[in-house]
């Protein structure tokens, strides 16, 4: 299992934004690009996002029980460094 996961949208370019910046920190990463995702599983991960974040929104970087919502490079850092 990854140290991180990047929960996202293929067409959202904050995630894509998000994703580059985590490879270039070499973090060990899972990303679920939630609009490839079909019934039941889809629908569980969107949960599974509302019930960490209490939003739907993404990106979404989730480390542990600590998570970061949105493109933020100063929280992205804290999380992975964390």
């Amino acid at each position: 299992m990854a140290e991180v996961t990047l929960y996202g949208l293929t067409t959202c370019p904050h995630c894509k934004r998000t994703l580059e910046y985590l490879k270039t920190a070499k973090v060990d990463l899972e990303v679920v690009w939630v609009d490839k995702l079909e019934g039941e599983e889809r629908k569980k991960v969107i949960d599974k996002i509302y019930n960490i974040s209490k939003s739907y929104s993404v990106p979404l970087v989730v480390k542990g029980d600590k998570w970061v919502l949105g493109f933020n490079r100063e929280k992205l850092d804290e999380l992975i460094k964390g």
